[in-house]
Formats: structure tokens, C-alpha cells, sequence
């Protein structure tokens, strides 16, 4: 099929009509800069898209490469790449953007020659590193803010030399450890959300504060880091992410086979289920269809796999990237990416009506496509 010049929408409404045939949507991403190597973290800030990873290059659309360190952002309207260019000396795994700063987690030991070990703070139109500096024993795997708080997520174990136990936060106004915020999950969090008044955390993790009912997913207060016991997690296999629209959560979830789950936000009740035959790394919405990424080859037609995950029901071809509607049924947008772990991260604007991917791939629908792609939903 040539670039698409049909939407999503209309596909959908065909599909709708009887006696109306439609072919499934092939998706083309947008005109952008790609990379030369894993794209591990994303986030939308406006108009702009900060990348991290383990990159050392951006390649624009006429196959030129310019020198970028493990961090790049681009002008999310048009693709092109931004000047700024922060370097760091080793991988960037997790991204979270705001006026105040682009905080940035991972395993690197300094930022433009400057010692940040493994979480810094950058000016988001310069670059530069700010003065926020701590010691971090393990690494950050998931970074968010809100409420004048960053939060951190990973195996870290200690910051500054105090005990951790896989989270910490600290207040964004003196830059300090927060003393009091130390919740203790007992294994890796991959992912921490703000809510308007709790923080939500996935990972692989059996129990958060040692309580039950927190296994791979719990919700605790922004202030205190206790427990909500409302909501109570039935996840049975690691969390990769988390993403929120309105009351419902969505998590990308890992397993025998992988799963994309939407689940009541106070409850942690399922709502829907969505298997496929690997991994999901990232699900994220927008408006009314949410996209699904991660290292699989197909969505299975039911929850019944293998012992390695292969659909044993029936399934649908889609590679690594996969679109639901709202009640979690496949459509018919196609955007297979390659590669054996394909898309490892996500971010939805809203605003902007885009999704990015990014990973170790290197075309969509057979076509060259390298290690990043956004797409216009």
C-alpha cells in the first residue's frame, strides 16, 4: 500500500457499513530525524520530544548524521532536530520533562563533563546541567514529577549514602532528599505515575511497605509514601509502564506472553485484557485509540498462550505495534516495526494528537525507520 491518505477514523466507519470492504490502515509515521542506536526514554514537553538512550547520533531525513550523546530533543510539529544537545557518558533510561527542567535517569557518571551520577536535572533549552547533584547507589528505571516533587524509581538502595528501598523523592524547591518519602518495594520499579493526589507504581515488585495486595502495581501517598489499600493490584507478571486517561490506568505488563491491561484507577479492577505473544513495553492513548508497543508479533484472540507465550486460540499480525479502541478491541491500523525487541518506550500528546515509539527498530511496514517514529493519530 502507498503512504496513507486515509485515517483511522474513516477505516473504522467502513468497517461499520455493510457490504463496505476496507483494507487494513497502514500507518506511515511523520517526516523525522531517526538514530543510531536504542531509544529507551521519550517525553513531550509543548511542542517539543526529548529522546534518550544509548544513541551517539541523530540522522536527518537526508541520511546525515549529527553527533547527538545519549540525549536529543526535536521539534515534535515538524521532526527536525533541536540544538539541544546535553552529553552524557553513558545510557539514558528514563525521561520527565517539565519548564522547570528535563530530568533524566540512568546509568551515565557525568553530563557535559560534569559528575551527575545517574540522575541530573538540564535545563530544557539549553541543556545544561543545573545544580541538582546526588550520589544514587543502583539505577533510576522511571522518573516522574508533580507536586513540587520528583520521584525516582529503579534499584536504587541508597542516595548520598541513606537507605532506599527502590524509590525516593526529592523537594524540586531546595533540591534536598525528601526525608520523609519512603515507601519500600521489594523489588525493580519500572514505572511511577503522579495522580492529582497519590503516585501509582509498577514493576516487578511482589510487595510495596510489605503489604499485600501490592504486587506489580500499589498506589501510595505523595506525601507519606503509605499504602492506599483502595486499590488493590491482581497483576500477575512484571509492569514495564503506566500510563492514565481519566479514572482509567493502563499498564503494559510482561509475562508468558505479554498483556496490555486498562484497569479501574481507584480500584485496580480490570476492565479489559489484551494478549499478545511478547512483552508490552508501553501503552498510551490518544483520544480514542490507544497504541500498544513492545517485542511481540501478535495479538492473540484470547488470554490462552503457551509455554513461550504463542497464542493457542487464533491471533491477528501485528509487529511489535498494535491500536485498540477504548473497550480494547484490535483495529486495523498497521504499523509492524522489526527487530526481536522492537518498541521499548512511548509517549502520547494529546494536544499535538501524536504518539512516539521508540527502540531497536529499524524500518515500519518494510520501510527504513530507525530506532524512532511518531505517528499522527
Amino acid at each position: 500500500m502507498s503512504r496513507v491518505v486515509r485515517t483511522l477514523t474513516a477505516a473504522l466507519l467502513a468497517a461499520l457499513i455493510p457490504g463496505v470492504a476496507h483494507a487494513d490502515v497502514r500507518a506511515s509515521p511523520e517526516s523525522t530525524v531517526t538514530f543510531d542506536g536504542t531509544i529507551q526514554a521519550v517525553a513531550y514537553l509543548g511542542d517539543r520530544l526529548y529522546l534518550g538512550g544509548d544513541f551517539t547520533h541523530a540522522i536527518d531525513t537526508a541520511g546525515k548524521l549529527v553527533a547527538r550523546s545519549r540525549l536529543a530533543a526535536i521539534d515534535a510539529r515538524t521532526g527536525k532536530l533541536l540544538d539541544w544537545n546535553p552529553i552524557a557518558d553513558g545510557r539514558i533510561r528514563a525521561i520527565a520533562a517539565t519548564d522547570r527542567g528535563v530530568y533524566v535517569g540512568g546509568d551515565f557518571g557525568s553530563i557535559n563533563g560534569l559528575t551527575r551520577d545517574n540522575l541530573a536535572q538540564l535545563d530544557p533549552v539549553t541543556g545544561a546541567p543545573t545544580g541538582f547533584r546526588h550520589s544514587i547507589y543502583g539505577h533510576p528505571h522511571a522518573i516522574a514529577v508533580g507536586g513540587n516533587r520528583l520521584y525516582i524509581g529503579g534499584t536504587i538502595t541508597q542516595v548520598d549514602g541513606v537507605a532506599r528501598s527502590r524509590l525516593a523523592a526529592f523537594d524540586l524547591t531546595t533540591g534536598s532528599l525528601d526525608p520523609q518519602w519512603k515507601p519500600a518495594a521489594q523489588d525493580s520499579v519500572n514505572a511511577i505515575l503522579v495522580g492529582t493526589d497519590r503516585i501509582l507504581l509498577g514493576g516487578a515488585f511482589m510487595q510495596v511497605n510489605g503489604l499485600k495486595n501490592t504486587a506489580r502495581i500499589a498506589v501510595v501517598d505523595p506525601r507519606t509514601g503509605a499504602v492506599r489499600p483502595t486499590f488493590r493490584s491482581t497483576i500477575g507478571y512484571a509492569v514495564s509502564s503506566l500510563s492514565m486517561t481519566g479514572s482509567v490506568l493502563y499498564a503494559a505488563v510482561a509475562g508468558k506472553g505479554g498483556r496490555a491491561m486498562a484497569l479501574d484507577a481507584t480500584t485496580g479492577a480490570t476492565k479489559w485484557t489484551v494478549t499478545a505473544d511478547g512483552d508490552v513495553q508501553s501503552v498510551v492513548r490518544v483520544n480514542d485509540t490507544i497504541i500498544m508497543g513492545g517485542h511481540f508479533d501478535r495479538i492473540c484472540k484470547s488470554a490462552a498462550v503457551g509455554d513461550k507465550g504463542a497464542c493457542q486460540e487464533g491471533s491477528s499480525d501485528r509487529v511489535k505495534l498494535a491500536a485498540l479502541d477504548p473497550s480494547g478491541r484490535l483495529l486495523p491500523w498497521i504499523a509492524d516495526a522489526n527487530g526481536v525487541m522492537g518498541v521499548e518506550t512511548m509517549a502520547a500528546s494529546t494536544r499535538l494528537g501524536k504518539v512516539a515509539a521508540g527502540g531497536s527498530f529499524t524500518q515500519i511496514n518494510g520501510a527504513q525507520q530507525r530506532r524512532f517514529a511518531q505517528f499522527r493519530l
